[in-house]
């Protein structure tokens, strides 16, 4: 198991199974906010769920719309638990904060494409703990 500390920018504690991409990913058009999967065809996560996981992305990118559609993902019961990425910015904040997705960035991994990850996040904290087993998350 691996703890990482980045900078915390929406509170909350979640854990679970994480879908990690090396890309931006655009929630506006790249995410279907009713089936809660990755529709951009050039991304590394393409046609993966994001609902119910931790999603690593290295930023976001778009419009302040995608705040919207982030909310929109979680009132439909289809939104990632919580986010970790390199660097926020504003539209990706606004989205987790009204959405109460916990947020977490300053944070850069490499764990191969692929590989089953599980991740236990702070929100508040700006901790991560990242393991290859479920069980040491808990």
């Amino acid at each position: 198991m691996v703890s990482l500390f980045g900078r915390g920018l929406v509170e909350g504690v979640a854990k679970g199974e994480m879908v990690v991409s090396r890309q931006a990913l655009s929630f506006l058009g790249g995410v279907n906010r009713f089936t809660g999967k990755v529709v951009d065809p050039n991304s590394d996560v393409y046609n993966k769920s994001i609902s119910g996981k931790i999603l690593f992305i290295r930023c976001s990118v778009g419009s302040t719309v995608g705040a919207y559609v982030i909310y929109a993902i979680c009132r439909n019961n289809l939104g990632p638990k919580a986010i970790i990425c390199e660097k926020a910015d504003p539209m990706l904040v606004t989205g987790c904060a009204i959405a109460g997705i916990p947020l977490v960035d300053g944070i850069r991994l490499e764990v191969p494409i692929g590989t089953k990850t599980y991740a236990l996040v702070n929100g508040a904290e700006g901790m991560i703990k990242i393991s290859d087993k479920e069980e040491d998350i808990c």
